[in-house]
């Protein structure tokens, strides 16, 4: 079922969550609206927090974002065989990062019509749970270990604009503003309570 996402300036947003509890009645659920939520929004990703909900669960799908770039992005920065992935991460922990760091623009559904470079580790490893309930450590490069660390960051209370200098959110402030009372076009619901 869709939902409202939430945006910028819910309390929500900037709390870490918690573990959920795999034999949760409510997790299927939940994955079901994130997934629904998601491509609602024509988005690539979107976490529990982003529909309320305090939980470490995210989905992502980098075969869409694959397909949303250009080819001269996809030769520059990834493998020719990589199509991406549609995943779902429960309960999810950071266990590696790589050294080699990439900048490149992020957007979010939280924070609607901003758009800026972070520079994020290459690739990752991580531990989670998938939607089968099975434990996986997995190794992630390039845009799919991006989206996952900035859904990661969602669980953990981190949004985009916390990876911005003092300046520039001082210069994003009326935006911001703006976002944060409901005042933004977008094609999806959002939620401002």
């Amino acid at each position: 079922m869709i939902q409202p996402i939430f945006v910028y300036g819910q309390h929500i947003l900037e709390q870490p969550c918690t573990d959920i509890q795999l034999e949760s009645p409510q997790l299927q659920n939940l994955v079901n609206n994130l997934w629904d939520t998601m491509r609602n929004a024509q988005g690539c990703g979107l976490s529990a927090p982003q529909i309320g909900l305090p939980y470490k669960v995210f989905v992502i799908d980098s075969q869409n974002a694959f397909q949303a770039i250009g080819k001269g992005f996809r030769k520059r920065y990834f493998d020719a065989e990589d199509k991406g992935i549609q995943g779902i991460f429960i309960n999810p922990q950071l266990l590696e990062v790589s050294s080699k760091m990439w900048k490149a623009e992020e957007g979010c559904l939280s924070l609607p019509s901003l758009i800026k470079g972070v520079s994020r580790p290459w690739q990752i490893k991580i531990s989670y749970y998938n939607e089968q309930l099975e434990h996986r450590i997995q190794e992630f490069s390039g845009l799919t270990a991006r989206m996952i660390l900035h859904e990661l960051d969602h669980t953990n209370g981190i949004l985009l604009i916390n990876h911005m200098g003092l300046l520039t959110k001082k210069y994003l402030y009326f935006k911001l503003k703006s976002i944060k009372k409901g005042r933004v076009k977008v094609s999806y619901p959002i939620s401002t309570r």
